[in-house]
């Protein structure tokens, strides 16, 4: 072979890699339709395009349960969200929930919803849910009971929601460039932000103290929920913020982009302290690979993304 197209095709193959995850697992064939981790970072729900939805546990590879809303046949999982406490998934298809116990894999209840589902958040105990809409309506469940406690309202669809672990505080972007920040008792805004013209991400910390929220196509910003000030702003010109996801302690905000990213940020500073790039499925092709999620583990230094095509993979800190 030529010397320069033996450089040439080596450049191409070295442009094409990624950082090298510590482990990673395959939950789909041909891609999915939605995904999430459970915010204990052991375990993640699958959507997927040829086998409906399943719950997998990472730590040993294993596909616990098959999770369809009609039995004998494969659902179409447009959302799905874990439970703050890691214990229960919500999973929604345009018009149809269904609330499941992770330790049991039994369904705990079934509501229709007219209006098209486009995002979930679920607080601890599975006990209160937002649903945000294609009809530009956010619903405020009560799930013990089967109540819409408030509906809320944008103008635009809702593309993204978040809820605090008491569920007493949410977050909601949609395509009206907003991000609203709710007292989800009373149903009144605590504040509110115009970003631009479409919210990608929304995030809220566990304790509902700071709120994240990005554009398409545009940067992030923190604010702190009591008061509404920003904290900073992170991210980059012409990329997109698809998910983002808080620590525990609220010292770092970890986020996803479009292009197979991962960057874990500083709250305080939005500093860039660690990032990832996942390998293409195909290297000599662009590839349109998503992080669809992510999350913190147990294990200090380690952080999980899942991508549009089903694959999860575990990063670790680099040096």
């Amino acid at each position: 072979m030529d010397r320069r197209l033996l450089l040439l095709v080596l450049c191409l193959w070295l442009s094409a890699c990624g950082d090298q995850p510590v482990r990673q697992w395959e939950t789909a064939v041909s891609g999915a339709y939605s995904a999430s981790l459970s915010p204990n970072g052991e375990y993640v729900t699958v959507g997927a395009i040829e086998h409906g939805g399943s719950l997998w546990r990472l730590q040993d590879g294993e596909r616990l349960y098959n999770w369809n809303h009609t039995q004998g046949a494969f659902s179409e999982l447009a959302a799905s969200t874990f439970s703050t406490d890691s214990r229960f998934v919500l999973t929604a298809e345009k018009k149809r929930m269904v609330l499941w116990s992770v330790a049991s894999g039994k369904p705990g209840g079934f509501w229709p919803v007219d209006g098209g589902v486009q995002a979930l958040a679920l607080s601890d105990g599975g006990r209160y849910a937002l649903v945000g809409m294609a009809n530009y309506n956010v619903l405020y469940i009560d799930v013990a009971t089967n109540q819409i406690l408030k509906t809320l309202s944008h103008a635009g669809k809702v593309n993204t929601v978040s809820i605090s672990a008491d569920g007493r505080v949410g977050v909601t972007g949609a395509e009206d460039g907003i991000v609203k920040v709710w007292d989800l008792a009373q149903g009144k805004e605590t504040f509110a932000y115009r970003m631009g013209d479409d919210i990608s991400a929304v995030a809220l910390s566990r304790d509902g103290k700071y709120v994240f929220g990005a554009l398409y196509y545009g940067h992030g910003k923190i604010w702190e929920v009591g008061t509404g000030k920003e904290i900073t702003t992170i991210g980059y010109r012409r990329t997109t913020i698809t998910c983002a996801r808080f620590a525990d302690d609220n010292k770092t905000l970890l986020t996803g982009f479009t292009a197979r990213r991962m960057v874990l940020w500083d709250v305080g500073s939005g500093k860039n302290l660690q990032d990832w790039r996942a390998d293409p499925p195909y290297f000599w092709k662009r590839s349109g690979l998503v992080v669809v999620d992510v999350a913190y583990t147990r294990e200090p230094g380690q952080f999980l993304g899942v991508f549009s095509n089903g694959l999860v993979n575990l990063w670790q800190a680099k040096p």
